[in-house]
């Protein structure tokens, strides 16, 4: 009943680790609901084996998560997206040094975020897309396929880096923010490092994002020189919502690493846009 290198974590909740999707940690009774029941199963796989190929952590699959949860994590829902999904890992994985792969339509389909019959499909697109070469393709009875041969085409190659994300989110981070204060520039500094130092944990980034709110509070009333007040408003709105700094039962908590970054990227981006720009003289 249950798969392999099933094994207790704690309590009521498992772990086990496959090939087809790869680690995985969830309650007994939401596994069971998994097995029976109409949720995004597809979905679901596609983030564990995502996370395991990152060397993430598992998530933890709860009854919330399976419930729409796991949208928080933004995996690709339509299938336009998951084909531009496959395509990235593709050339991510190796071929952009037109290393050729091999897929199973049963075995591979968490790479897209999809079922066997939908990677089929996906696949079929991308060849129709000319951004990918299949060699051969074998029909192994039941809806199975075998893809051999498969390689990134130059212009598969050229859609999958348009898709990446850019340098600037890098050098958002890399660059020197000078404010013109200089214990404010450390409270900067020393949220980046709260942020990116390993390894990495959510009280960490917590942390991180909570000085720079804490950065931002005293510069509320000049914000709106730079940004409208709607934007000033609804900014606060965004982290006073969230569990940066208010202890509240109307705070929704932040559960994943990845809202996380995405509050740490809004604030440090809201400080170097108003900084430049008063530098400006604006």
């Amino acid at each position: 009943m249950y798969p392999e290198n099933f094994f207790p974590i704690t309590g009521t909740f498992v772990e086990y680790e496959n090939d087809v999707v790869g680690r995985v940690k969830i309650s007994l009774s939401v596994y069971e609901e998994l097995l029976n029941g109409e949720f995004e199963n597809y979905l679901i796989a596609g983030i564990c084996k995502e996370r395991t190929l990152k060397g993430e952590d598992p998530i933890l699959i709860t009854s919330d998560f399976i419930r729409g949860g796991y949208k928080l994590l933004n995996p690709p829902t339509e299938f336009e997206e998951k084909c531009n999904h496959f395509l990235k890992y593709m050339y991510l994985d190796g071929g952009k040094e037109n290393r050729e792969f091999e897929f199973y339509s049963t075995k591979h389909f968490a790479l897209a975020y999809a079922d066997p019959e939908e990677l089929h499909r996906i696949i079929d697109q991308l060849v129709q897309d000319r951004s990918i070469e299949v060699r051969k393709i074998h029909n192994l009875s039941q809806r199975r396929y075998l893809y051999q041969g498969v390689k990134v085409s130059n212009s598969g190659k050229e859609l999958a880096k348009k898709e990446l994300p850019k340098m600037p989110m890098f050098g958002l981070v890399s660059q020197e923010i000078t404010t013109g204060d200089t214990e404010v520039d450390k409270k900067i500094n020393h949220a980046r490092k709260l942020f990116f130092d390993e390894p990495q944990t959510m009280d960490g980034m917590r942390s991180a994002c909570e000085t720079l709110s804490y950065v931002l509070e005293p510069l509320r009333g000049d914000l709106s020189s730079v940004f409208t007040s709607g934007d000033v408003s609804d900014f606060f709105k965004l982290v006073n919502t969230f569990d940066i700094r208010h202890n509240k039962e109307s705070t929704k908590d932040l559960k994943h690493p990845e809202q996380l970054e995405w509050v740490f990227y809004t604030l440090l981006n809201s400080i170097n846009t108003y900084t430049k720009l008063k530098n400006k003289g604006i």
